[in-house]
């Protein structure tokens, strides 16, 4: 009997996380702060960007209905039958998580072996280009103490949107929020798409000095990417 991977255990969770919902056994809406303490909330696991999430939970969501509409009698078995066809249809998703796992041996994304694809390698490192250039901006004018949304404070809000407004591709980037009581966290970042993955960007790092730019290398284990959550178009007014 082969052993379960770790792409059918984050399908299991999505399709239980469905059906629990379905049936009403929870009454909360996916990605709500509630989902935090959930077991089978898929943001525990893997770190990939909110919307994404939202668009394979959606696609759990979908099966779930379908199956309980064809047959109420269902077990819960003959239904993770149709599970193992969601994992066929996600393995998209299923190649997501993959690459998040590979990334977890990597303190920073750059410094990959040398076995890695040229066109890779300069997607890499347009990107670390465009992050780097983008943070000196930011540096620059927190240096002149711009504050975007005139509260009288210059903070991590006024470094997201800053980035957020000088970042070259709107579509690779998001205004990012982690409220965490736990570990006193209440902070706004940004996230940016490396190589097909979404991380985490301290966007004050470079004016804090920082040597580093992503959030789990600067913020450490107060830092929990599972309460992530996108809030780009609340701050969108303050972008110049």
């Amino acid at each position: 009997m082969d052993n379960p991977n770790f792409s059918d255990a984050i399908y299991d969770c999505a399709i239980t996380c469905a059906l629990r919902r379905k049936k009403g056994k929870c009454k909360e809406r996916f990605g709500s702060y509630e989902c935090n303490d959930c077991k089978v909330y898929i943001h525990r696991y893997i770190d990939v960007e909110p919307r994404l999430a939202e668009l394979y939970i959606m696609k759990a969501d979908k099966t779930v209905s379908d199956s309980l509409r064809s047959n109420r009698s269902s077990s819960i078995g003959s239904f993770f039958a149709i599970f193992l066809l969601l994992a066929v249809i996600g393995s998209a998703v299923g190649y997501m998580v993959k690459l998040n796992i590979q990334r977890i041996n990597y303190r920073d994304s750059w410094y990959l072996e040398s076995t890695t694809p040229a066109n890779t390698a300069r997607q890499q490192n347009s990107t670390h280009t465009n992050i780097v250039n983008t943070l000196n901006f930011v540096s620059r004018e927190l240096n002149k103490k711009v504050d975007v949304n005139r509260d009288g404070l210059v903070n991590c809000i006024d470094a997201a949107v800053l980035f957020y407004q000088y970042y070259p591709n709107k579509n690779e980037v998001t205004i990012s929020v982690n409220y965490n009581t736990a570990t006193g966290m209440h902070h706004l970042f940004n996230v940016v798409l490396i190589d097909g993955i979404w991380r985490a960007i301290e966007p004050q790092a470079y004016w804090k000095n920082h040597n580093t730019y992503f959030m789990r290398d600067i913020w450490g284990s107060q830092y929990d990417n599972s309460k992530n959550r996108v809030v780009t178009d609340d701050y969108l007014r303050y972008v110049r």
